[in-house]
């Protein structure tokens, strides 16, 4: 059973045994060294006696098998895989009968580029390094491939790439030796992603409404954008509790080749949707990935039927000739958001006649309970009315106001008198001033 020594130090040298270790003259000992393919083993000998193959012989079992005794010495071996010496003397003496010095030579490959700046069309810093390369004339042929093979000037050098494409890119550097047709090969993967800007997502969001006549018992929330990748979503809304995520797709090279747009769907729940309430919300999504990140901010709304409208002059009945504003208030007992449209409704001979629109929005329930508007009466016409159309995504309602007059207003009064007597019947004179301009 021979002595196996596993050999895991990088560089070192080996030498026969003593004499007192082989006295019994049937010695069998065998040095194993291990590799991977970024690294090579290269053995100089400096001693080397064995005339006699039936008294000592050293094997070097690799991919292939060599036997060293007689006239068959080795000098370099040059080796780039797991290799096994195995030494074996039948005599008592076998020290000094070889020694060798060994080296794994090996490439390394190190990222400086932080991993949280793995970002596509950005370039990432490479470290090459040759280690333990023998001081002798041992000249080695380097290339780096990223995104194209180029040749290392040094041992150890410093590469530039950029990567045009997101998801897991490779590296490769390779380096051969003159005289045989053997490479050590240092192979590696990152994992690059896009970079999330506004200006390259170009978001669009869009809210799906139901029919009208209905209330909603859900709300689907859409946002495209361009396809960039990876992208995970984070949607929040308002100062609620309310919250949703959408995990990153697999990646889709056709997509990205042809700048598709990508589509993200969240679908508010009914509990959610009555937690939030009728009326206008802020909807927050934030689009992110390891390298970087974007906020959108944009409002989506909550339908709720809505209840009846009431439009009322708040100075009663009788309101300035026109160009002065009167006051009106509209009140909807119940829903929200709404548009509401108001017009005035010339009472001529017993009919309605429209006049000019104004158009106004309420956004939450509090805000619909209770709106106050200034107008303008007609022109010529002194009785009218002030008419309302309310309606949201799913209702329509519409309300209408008592009888308004426009009548003159008064601004100021005095009298006169200018020859008064006791008992006899006096002209009193009375000044008036209003909207037609003197007294």
């Amino acid at each position: 059973n021979p002595k196996v020594i596993e050999v895991t130090e990088a560089e070192g040298e080996i030498t026969s045994p003593s004499s007192s270790e082989c006295s019994d003259g049937n010695f069998i000992q065998s040095w194993k060294f291990s590799l991977s393919t970024d690294s090579a083993l290269l053995f100089e000998f400096t001693n080397f006696s064995m005339p006699r193959c039936d008294d000592a012989t050293l094997i070097v079992k690799g991919v292939s098998r060599t036997t060293y005794c007689g006239t068959e010495t080795p000098s370099t071996i040059f080796v780039l895989e797991t290799t096994e010496f195995v030494f074996t003397s039948l005599t008592s003496h076998c020290s000094n009968l070889f020694s060798f010095s060994y080296k794994v030579i090996g490439v390394t490959v190190t990222l400086l580029t932080p991993r949280s700046l793995y970002t596509v069309g950005k370039n990432i810093k490479f470290l090459i390094e040759v280690k333990r390369l023998p001081k002798q004339d041992l000249k080695l042929s380097c290339f780096f491939s990223c995104n194209g093979r180029r040749q290392l000037v040094n041992t150890t050098d410093i590469v530039f790439c950029v990567f045009r494409i997101p998801g897991t890119a490779t590296y490769l550097a390779q380096c051969e030796p003159p005289f045989e047709r053997l490479e050590i090969r240092k192979k590696g993967e990152l994992y690059l992603e896009s970079e999330l800007l506004m200006r390259k997502l170009q978001l669009q969001p869009k809210q799906e409404y139901q029919p009208i006549g209905t209330n909603p018992s859900s709300v689907t929330v859409k946002t495209s954008h361009l396809y960039l990748y990876p992208i995970a979503y984070t949607a929040s809304i308002g100062n609620s509790s309310v919250t949703m995520s959408l995990a990153p797709k697999p990646f889709d090279l056709s997509k990205y080749r042809s700048h598709s747009r990508e589509e993200a769907i969240f679908q508010l729940q009914p509990q959610q949707v009555t937690s939030l309430g009728p009326g206008q919300h802020d909807f927050h999504i934030v689009l992110q990935n390891n390298v970087s990140h974007v906020t959108y901010t944009f409002p989506i709304y909550i339908n709720e039927k809505l209840g009846t409208l009431n439009v009322t002059s708040i100075y009663g009945r009788y309101v300035g000739i026109y160009p002065h504003l009167f006051p009106v208030q509209i009140t909807l007992t119940k829903g929200a958001p709404a548009n509401i449209t108001l017009s005035i409704r010339e009472i001529t001979n017993g009919k309605l006649i429209p006049s000019e629109n104004v158009t106004i929005s309420c956004l939450s329930t509090i805000s619909c309970q209770r709106i106050q508007i200034s107008m303008k009466p007609p022109h010529y016409t002194k009785q009218f009315r002030v008419a309302a159309i309310a309606k949201n995504e799913i209702s329509f309602i519409e309300g209408i106001s008592e009888v308004i007059e426009s009548v003159t207003k008064i601004y100021d009064v005095y009298f006169d008198s200018r020859r008064v007597f006791s008992g006899m019947s006096s002209i009193l004179h009375i000044y008036v001033k209003g909207d037609v301009g003197n007294y």
